[in-house]
């Protein structure tokens, strides 16, 4: 059966059932599988190929199933120790031999490891012997490695993202991260950035101190402003560790930092975790107060620092009207310091819509609250005590912890200011209620000016009516008594004399009658 050399990538073709072989093309000793044919060798080769290529991730990931389907090949475990240990060979300048190179994620005893013990245990005596002398190597580089970087800084927050395109041009990523490292670090954070930490170290000589501040970190933030990003191997390298930790630990925080990237796109072992798009506002924000969550959960040093920083760029974001920053920034102080006075009133000032005490006494501001208590409470003002408790009501926690947190010369000021709000208040009130009052009255005079008009319509109404009436009574009279005189006059009839007269009698009564 053939397999693939581990040091050189060419092809070994072992002959005896030892476990144990020299490559033909680099000299190399190393073992090889002595249960693994068919689908097995060939995807124990796979294996090897992707460890080859510093793939150690998916190398790992096929290894562990090997063990998994076939737990008594000691090859499936050793192989773990291989990718766990980040091993890689380079040409020995003196001997020309292959020789193991440290740059993995194992930070403990390497002979202390179960995948270790459980390889020597099934190996052959061959095998098993190879086993303890390569380890042996292992654990010295590692020691090595470990007294190289030292314990370390303490880092809160790891990033990591592509650095680099194939032409060695900066991505778009990093400028993302770059921009992220700096505003977290200005904030007082620990931040683990590579190439803000480590500057031009040469790519292999920094995997330890990656995998140290993946120990240590407790919030982790992988960012891709693609797909594509996430399947380079070196950043696939990184966020596969970062995610196995955040699993492993639930304390620490991964977050999924994209820029036009479909999130259905992120790999699948990503997708448990929070995933930010950094082009939405107050992206940072919310980061930077999950942070300070973990940290604070976590009993971790970046809350420490939270509230001076902080209380600053509070203060900036009010001044600028962004009042959903402001507001998110007096949460993050008030995580870490839940007595910061300022925090309380600068959240008080945000939800007002207020840049600072002047907009806080402006009429418009005053006459909302007054709107307000006059809504709820009614305008009676004459009681001093109740009208301050429901004021207070009105103005809500944030105003009454920032009187109850602040001290000395603060104080002072705020309970000055204090004042001045409920007088402006009271008077707002009685102002609003005078303005209520007018406008009673001006309705009631509006109503009564609209009842006389009616009136006066009606009369108008009526008087032209009886005008219409009176001048076509006058009309048909005449017209009667031009046909009686005619009568009487011409034919000489008495009776027409006698109708005149009625005629006249009745029209007299009638105007009369029309004049009332």
């Amino acid at each position: 059966m053939d397999f693939m050399c581990k040091m050189c990538g060419g092809i070994i073709s072992p002959d005896d059932d030892t476990g144990v072989c020299e490559c033909e093309h680099c000299g190399s000793r190393q073992t090889y599988p002595l249960r693994y044919f068919g689908e097995y060798a060939e995807m124990y080769n796979r294996a090897c190929e992707l460890r080859f290529k510093t793939d150690f991730e998916g190398a790992e990931k096929l290894f562990r199933r090997l063990t998994e389907e076939m737990p008594e090949e000691s090859e499936g475990y050793w192989g773990l120790v291989m990718c766990r240990c980040g091993v890689e060979y380079e040409d020995d300048p003196i001997s020309g031999m292959k020789i193991p190179v440290f740059g993995g994620s194992a930070l403990g005893d390497i002979t202390a490891d179960d995948d270790y013990r459980n390889a020597v245990a099934k190996a052959a005596p061959v095998q098993g012997a190879f086993y303890r002398r390569e380890a042996a190597a292992l654990e010295m580089l590692r020691r090595e490695r470990t007294e190289q970087v030292g314990t370390g800084e303490k880092y809160d927050v790891f990033i990591c993202c592509r650095i680099t395109d194939e032409k060695g041009t900066s991505t778009v990523d990093s400028v993302i991260a770059d921009e992220i490292y700096h505003q977290l670090t200005r904030e007082g954070m620990r931040v683990f950035y590579a190439p803000g930490v480590l500057g031009d170290m040469p790519e292999k000589d920094t995997e330890p101190y990656v995998n140290a501040a993946i120990a240590v970190a407790g919030v982790y933030l992988i960012v891709a402003a693609s797909a594509e990003s996430f399947g380079v191997p070196r950043l696939k390298s990184e966020w596969s560790r970062c995610a196995a930790a955040a699993k492993k630990d639930s304390s620490k925080q991964l977050f999924v930092c994209i820029r036009n990237t479909d999130p259905r796109d992120i790999p699948d072992e990503l997708r448990r975790f929070t995933v930010k798009d950094v082009t939405r506002m107050g992206f940072l924000s919310e980061v930077i107060r999950s942070i300070y969550s973990a940290d604070q959960s976590r009993g971790t040093g970046a809350s420490r620092n939270t509230p001076e920083k902080l209380i600053r760029r509070m203060k900036i974001f009010l001044g600028d009207e962004d009042f959903d920053a402001a507001e998110e920034y007096s949460d993050l102080i008030l995580d870490a310091d839940p007595k910061c006075w300022q925090a309380h009133y600068v959240r008080f000032l945000a939800y007002n819509g207020c840049r600072n005490s002047n907009d806080l006494l402006n009429d418009s501001t005053v006459q909302g609250f007054a709107y307000d208590y006059a809504e709820r409470f009614g305008y009676d003002i004459s009681d001093d005590e109740f009208f301050r408790a429901q004021l207070e009501d009105v103005f809500g926690d944030s105003m009454r912890r920032a009187l109850k947190y602040s001290e000395g010369e603060d104080r002072v000021r705020m309970m000055t200011l204090y004042e001045r709000l409920i007088s402006a208040v009271r008077d707002a009130v009685f102002a609003c209620e005078q303005e209520k009052v007018e406008a009673e009255e001006q309705e009631e005079l509006d109503e009564l000016r609209r009842q006389h008009s009616e009136k006066e319509s009606s009369r108008a109404a009526a008087k032209r009516k009886k005008q219409l009436i009176r001048s076509r009574f006058l009309g048909y009279m005449a017209a009667v008594l031009s046909l009686l005189f005619v009568l009487a006059i011409k034919f000489h009839c008495k009776w027409a004399i006698v109708l005149i007269v009625i005629v006249l009698v009745v029209s007299i009564a009638v105007l009369a009658g029309l004049e009332r």
